[in-house]
């Protein structure tokens, strides 16, 4: 029976979690037709057609936009390149896995690829992908004895998340050490096709069903909720993603520190565009509010006025540093800043989330 996968993520951190939001297209792979097609997260009974990948080894799964849209696919061995309008691959190169490992999904983060790879029942393993090259550097193994891992996604605060077959669990994983934690036990049997994405704070699991033998859309949360969402049209879309991929662009941030300068160095950016950074106190509260003359504007979700860093035009290599003194009586805040680029609709230009305790 296969096993398989997929991920995350369009361009805005987090707004209510487990929460379906109409317009988020979902990019997915029917693999009984080898078809690329879209379904929109309110409608997922309507399988919108693109065109065949023309992949004919292998089990294709592992779709995935990367940062710049670009979107990608793994027959669990060999990376490709997949063109939007078309749906066509193309070769761009081999996995290098030898240890018996099938890549089963991809995950982008923080302006890395990410991949999961399992030899069912055995082992699973997270990986980083060279997008150039398709090669796949071992960064851990993870700590479920027998797992067959076949979906890997991220929420709006960079934590991720991995859905087992064995044992019909979501859960949590720690990238540094590989170590899991169980955070949805799934109420049916899951298998055959998988995949896990993400759009910002709203991740998906598309799921097959194998006690009602169908497709099926839910939402999911780290603090379990896991909400049923539709049937979907293909019996099984064996990978899957969110239209946009993640971030577009780049933000390093300094330590934050009570009564010192804090800095947002951003790249990436359209040169001569404002570049916007801003903040929330919560996950989720970094969201398109439509102020400051933002398309992809931030503000707290409800208040009338943006919550910003600062706004500084990009220079001619798209790079843009935002400095700002942080007050004495926010040590011991948690903060998530972001950036975005004005003039980016309708799909947002967004930085990846950063979240810090201010010390």
């Amino acid at each position: 029976m296969r096993k398989t996968a997929l991920l995350i993520a369009c361009g805005l951190a987090a707004a209510t979690a487990g929460v379906s939001f109409a317009g988020d297209t979902i990019w997915g792979i029917d693999n009984a037709a080898d078809m690329i097609g879209t379904f929109d997260s309110g409608n997922p009974g309507t399988f919108n057609n693109i065109g065949n990948s023309g992949i004919t080894s292998g089990f294709v799964n592992s779709l995935e936009f990367d940062g710049n849209g670009n979107l990608w696919a793994s027959n669990g061995a060999t990376l490709y390149s997949i063109n939007k309008t078309t749906g066509a691959s193309t070769l761009v190169g081999g996995h290098g896995i030898t240890n018996g490992e099938t890549m089963t999904d991809f995950a982008w983060n923080n302006g890395t690829m990410y991949g999961i790879a399992t030899l069912c029942t055995i082992q699973s393993s997270i990986y980083t992908i060279d997008l150039t090259s398709g090669a796949a550097t071992f960064v851990c193994t993870t700590d479920i004895a027998g797992a067959c891992d076949v979906g890997l996604t991220f929420d709006g605060n960079g934590d991720a998340f991995g859905h087992e077959l064995v044992f019909d669990t979501i859960y949590s994983v720690d990238l540094g050490t590989c170590s899991t934690t169980a955070v949805v036990a799934l109420p049916y049997n899951s298998n055959f096709g998988q995949a896990l994405a993400g759009s910002g704070g709203t991740m998906y699991h598309v799921a097959f069903n194998s006690d009602a033998f169908r497709g099926e859309l839910y939402s999911f949360d780290g603090a379990g909720s896991y909400t049923f969402l539709g049937v979907l049209g293909p019996l099984q879309i064996a990978g899957a993603d969110v239209e946009g991929g993640g971030d577009c662009l780049t933000m390093v941030v300094s330590k934050l520190t009570a009564g010192q300068t804090g800095k947002w160095a951003v790249s990436g950016a359209t040169p001569g565009s404002k570049v916007a950074v801003v903040y929330g106190l919560a996950a989720g509260q970094t969201v398109v509010n439509g102020q400051a003359g933002f398309c992809a504007t931030f503000g707290i979700k409800g208040v009338n006025s943006s919550k910003l860093v600062g706004i500084k035009n990009a220079d001619g290599a798209g790079n843009a540093t935002i400095s700002k003194q942080i007050p004495g009586f926010a040590a011991g805040l948690t903060v998530f800043t972001q950036a975005a680029e004005q003039g980016t609709c309708p799909k947002e230009c967004v930085s990846n989330l950063d979240k810090q305790t201010i010390q």
